[in-house]
């Protein structure tokens, strides 16, 4: 069956303007990821004790048609119905990343929803309504800096005199003691009238303090569950869309310190990350120790089963996933599926510099960088060179929010890509 350029359909635009090689590269890896759990999860549903142990397949089979679904429909939208569903969407699962603190958890963190047949994580779906809010956000900033920008260079404001950094320093905080001191004034204070640069400058600082409060929201809901896996890659997120946007350095130091600190503060107070990261700095990992004796003991081709990995490990279906790809495929498959997602991120990046709209640049990097961040701390932690995390293997792992998450990630990509004269 050959498709006419002439056939004016919706098939037809989408399947012409479709970036084919991240579409079938997506499906080669979900039809990857259901042969390696035919393979690990019966052995957890046995160890969990359900009486079918095709339980977890017969899942992932809801999931894949359900993830698949949401791609292909998400990337036929055009950029303005992606706004809209995200203008939408976005506080609506805020909502629910809140409703999340008033449900029973488990392994001592509260992360997902239980509506009865079904469990949903939020912070899984919302990562992807992140990027794209992010994005929106950024672009009405660079756009409030540009016009800024050539205001003072209009009107002679851009030939300051350059000042020694420590001085600056000075002037900054004596400015604002003066400014926090006014607060108690008893003095009345007397509006002024704003000029147009003035009401641009104070309009770009509210967007920054609304990235701000967005950030700190989201953070503050993850650290308390406790999640600081999904912290870290919230904000990776965040500091790959201020960095390609071009901002000043000055917001984005500022940003920079803001959570530079969450770290060392959940190192101190919350016992959860304390206790992984002293056992991975201790060597202290009984499900770590398994994976790589298996790594170590299976063969370059054919894998091994010395250990019979999937018997011993709780988790092997989910975080520990890459662990039974190699026992049973072998390093050199392994290696192979590895590249695949390397070619992978790196086509969509090839695909997004060429591109000349703000949006679907900052949109795209946001999503491109934390599925890249999620592969390789996937496999930093189940190779033994980072504490573990829960960080899932996108579209290998087992999980029914991160699979669709991932699905709906892709399926933004692909929309971002298309030519939008095709969908007119």
């Amino acid at each position: 069956m050959f498709i006419r350029r002439t056939e004016n359909n919706l098939f037809t635009k989408w399947w012409l303007g479709v970036d084919k090689f991240i579409l079938f590269s997506v499906l080669a890896l979900i039809v990857f990821g259901i042969l390696i759990q035919f393979a690990a999860s019966p052995y957890q549903a046995r160890r969990m004790k359900f009486s079918d142990e095709y339980h977890f397949i017969k899942n992932i089979g809801v999931y894949m048609w359900f993830g698949l679904f949401i791609m292909i429909s998400v990337s036929t939208m055009k950029l303005q119905s992606i706004r809209k569903w995200t203008i939408i969407g976005f506080p609506v699962l805020c909502l629910m990343l809140v409703a999340t603190l008033f449900f029973t958890g488990a392994k001592g963190a509260t992360r997902w929803i239980n509506f009865g047949v079904m469990k949903i994580q939020p912070s899984e779906l919302l990562k992807p309504f992140f990027a794209i809010a992010v994005a929106m956000i950024l672009v009405r900033i660079k756009d409030l800096h540009k016009m800024i920008k050539d205001m003072e260079k209009k009107n002679g404001m851009d030939k300051k005199r350059k000042i020694f950094f420590p001085i600056k320093a000075v002037i900054f905080t004596v400015q604002c003691i003066r400014k926090f001191c006014s607060l108690f004034s008893k003095k009345e204070k007397i509006k002024k009238p704003m000029d147009e640069y003035s009401k641009l400058k104070k309009r770009r600082k509210n967007y920054c303090l609304l990235l701000c409060c967005i950030l700190g929201f989201i953070c503050a809901v993850l650290i308390k569950q406790p999640d600081f896996g999904m912290t870290i890659t919230y904000l990776v997120i965040f500091f790959a869309e201020i960095l390609v946007a071009g901002l000043p350095w000055k917001i984005f130091f500022i940003f920079i310190a803001m959570a530079s600190g969450i770290i060392p503060f959940a190192y101190k107070f919350f016992p959860h990350f304390f206790i992984r990261i002293n056992k991975f700095l201790m060597n202290d990992n009984y499900q770590l120790d398994k994976a790589l004796d298996a790594i170590k003991e299976s063969n370059l081709l054919f894998g091994g089963h010395a250990n019979n990995l999937k018997t011993i490990v709780p988790d092997i279906h989910t975080d520990f996933i890459f662990a039974a790809v190699i026992e049973e495929f072998g390093p050199i498959l392994s290696i192979l599926l590895i590249l695949l997602f390397l070619i992978l991120i790196i086509h969509i990046l090839y695909k997004l510099k060429s591109k000349e709209n703000s949006f679907v640049i900052f949109s795209g990097i946001g999503i491109s960088s934390y599925i890249t961040f999620q592969i390789t701390y996937n496999l930093i932690s189940t190779l033994g060179i980072g504490p573990t995390k829960g960080m899932t293997l996108p579209f290998i792992s087992y999980g029914g929010s991160s699979f669709c998450s991932s699905c709906l990630a892709i399926g933004i990509i692909l929309s971002l890509l298309q030519d939008q004269n095709l969908r007119r």
